[in-house]
């Protein structure tokens, strides 16, 4: 029995582990923007009411969503074009982490949401524009120098050097 207890003590030190995690997330485009401050303001509760520790976050933006995204509420398809976009990181152990996805999953205020592990890093990476490339293959678009200003005479002094 006392083998028992040690592997049910070793199992509980796992489930109780701090983790990092970040959610990101679309909120409703039919929030008004004098309220979205509020909604955050609630959304953010949340997270402290589960015992979440913050480590950063981006107050939401309205963007335009890359296609067509439908959710229920009140029993109701809706579709969205639209959305504002936040993220929110935070610490936390794993139970209050599958608490909060619990309740994410159930906030009619949200669109969709992503709740991923993450590091306590700052892990942003720069946008790259890319080119197409012949035969429809994508590469990275090449840096534009600009243009010198030419000087005729010296250009024609290292064609002559050229030529002789």
């Amino acid at each position: 029995m006392a083998k028992k207890n040690e592997e049910e003590v070793v199992g509980e030190e796992k489930e109780a582990r701090l983790g990092v995690y970040e959610v990101g997330y679309i909120m409703l485009p039919t929030i008004a923007e004098e309220n979205l401050g509020e909604e955050v303001t609630l959304f953010k509760d949340m997270f402290i009411e589960q015992g979440a520790t913050f480590i950063s976050d981006e107050y939401p933006k309205l963007i335009e969503l890359a296609y067509e995204m439908t959710r229920s509420i009140a029993n109701k398809k809706q579709k969205f074009s639209y959305g504002y976009f936040g993220w929110v990181k935070f610490e936390c152990n794993t139970n209050q982490a599958s608490l909060i996805k619990d309740i994410l999953s159930k906030n009619e205020k949200l669109v969709r949401f992503l709740m991923i592990k993450t590091v306590r890093e700052n892990t942003m990476s720069v946008k790259r524009a890319y080119g197409k490339q012949e035969g429809g293959k994508r590469r990275p678009a090449q840096k534009h120098e600009e243009a010198t200003p030419i000087d005729e005479e010296v250009i024609d002094k290292e064609i002559e050097a050229l030529v002789v």
